[in-house]
């Protein structure tokens, strides 16, 4: 594991401390830190007028799907990202980024895995959200909506049809077997998703390793317990095992959900860090 200790350079431009999983990836990105949109924050993207941003539903066989869509106003085609949530489901914090991925020239679609009940419980009790996910969004479910959520987007007329997912905790486990299960996934960028089974719907993403063609970069806090540092270590192990395109960050200081700003888990330097390696990540993978 390379270590990203640069001396030379700011904190506020490089997290002393943060792990990559290749050689070079410690400085993926930065030209953008100082761009709004590349400060993980709430930067009020959803009301950039230079963005098209709008509700749209598509079909997963008899089921209709919601999402939230922002693109920029062009007419240029362009590269598309999947977003799937947190256990919170298509939150404002899920929508601000979602503006903000589309203010980087990119078409976002951030997927509502919890339309056929209407949204997400109206709840911060974990133990009921965690059972409302095992019975009526297992994984294999919310891979198909998102597999539905590309189909959709192949349709419309401002995409180049390249496609990436980006997902945040059970999101960020989604978005690594997205990229194991659709031939139309190029490069995913998980954020703190665990990569083994926790329930008993859930599917490891440990074992899907051989599937993932697409090119990876992954973001972890050194302080989470789900996924630990040892757990990403091994999945990443694992992976470059039979795919040369993946690599890994390990935030100093940072715990599960650091890239929340909406949540008391939010490190602003880490989430600023990973989100502007993130965009320059989808830039060069989706052009």
């Amino acid at each position: 594991m390379k270590t990203d200790n640069a001396p030379e350079l700011d904190r506020r431009t490089l997290l002393k401390g943060a792990a990559a999983g290749v050689v070079g990836a410690g400085v993926a990105g930065t030209a953008l830190l100082d761009a709004p949109e590349a400060l993980a924050q709430d930067k009020q993207a959803v009301k950039d007028p230079n963005i098209l941003t709008e509700m749209v539903s598509f079909k997963n066989g008899a089921d209709t799907i919601q999402g939230f869509l922002a693109r920029p106003s062009t007419p240029n085609k362009v590269g598309s990202v999947i977003i799937i949530p947190g256990i919170f489901g298509l939150t404002d914090q899920i929508k601000e980024i979602t503006a903000q991925i589309g203010q980087a020239g990119l078409v976002a679609l951030a997927l509502d895995f919890y339309s056929r009940k209407g949204g997400a419980p109206k709840t911060d009790d974990f133990t009921v959200l965690r059972t409302f996910v095992s019975e009526n969004a297992p994984d294999k479910q919310i891979v198909a909506d998102a597999q539905a959520a590309i189909d959709y987007l192949k349709e419309q007329k401002y995409t180049n049809k390249k496609f990436g997912v980006t997902g945040f905790c059970m999101g960020g486990r989604i978005a690594l077997l997205l990229a194991a299960m659709s031939k139309d996934v190029s490069a995913s960028s998980p954020y703190y998703g665990p990569v083994r089974a926790a329930g008993p719907t859930n599917i490891a993403p440990m074992d899907q390793v051989a599937n993932i063609k697409a090119a990876v970069q992954g973001h972890y806090g050194a302080t989470d317990r789900n996924p630990t540092p040892e757990d990403v270590q091994a999945f990443y192990a694992k992976l470059k095992e039979t795919n040369p395109n993946a690599e890994f960050f390990i935030y100093e200081g940072a715990g599960h959900a650091f890239h929340d700003y909406s949540r008391p888990s939010f490190h602003k330097d880490a989430a600023a860090q990973a989100w502007t390696r993130t965009l320059a990540f989808f830039q060069k993978n989706l052009k």
